[in-house]
């Protein structure tokens, strides 16, 4: 199952606490195209079918075709001096490789 390190917790909780995002708001990681797409991170809610995690009161929501392509991994991040936010996606553990897929997420 996905984890988060202690930096994307933070930087998801502080996304999901600004003034007007509902409380169910979360990371949501789900697949965008319908030729098998790419992976899209957004700020909302879970929506059927999605497998949630929650972790130091971060919310992610994993839609169920994207569950399979993140695996066991882990999911770091880091905010800049624009609060823009930086996701990577990498590999568990000690020693793991963790340069994976990166995506961008911008609080709108």
């Amino acid at each position: 199952m996905l984890t988060l390190t202690d930096r994307a917790a933070e930087t998801i909780r502080v996304l999901t606490s600004q003034p007007g995002i509902p409380d169910d708001t979360g990371l949501r990681m789900s697949l965008q195209g319908s030729d098998g797409g790419s992976l899209t991170l957004s700020l909302e809610g879970p929506q059927p079918g999605d497998t949630v995690i929650e972790d130091a009161g971060a919310k992610v929501f994993v839609q169920q075709d994207v569950a399979s392509m993140v695996g066991d991994g882990e999911l770091d991040a880091e905010l800049d001096e624009q609060g823009q936010a930086s996701f990577t996606l990498g590999s568990q553990g000690p020693g793991a490789n963790s340069n994976g897929g990166q995506s961008n997420s911008q609080n709108n």
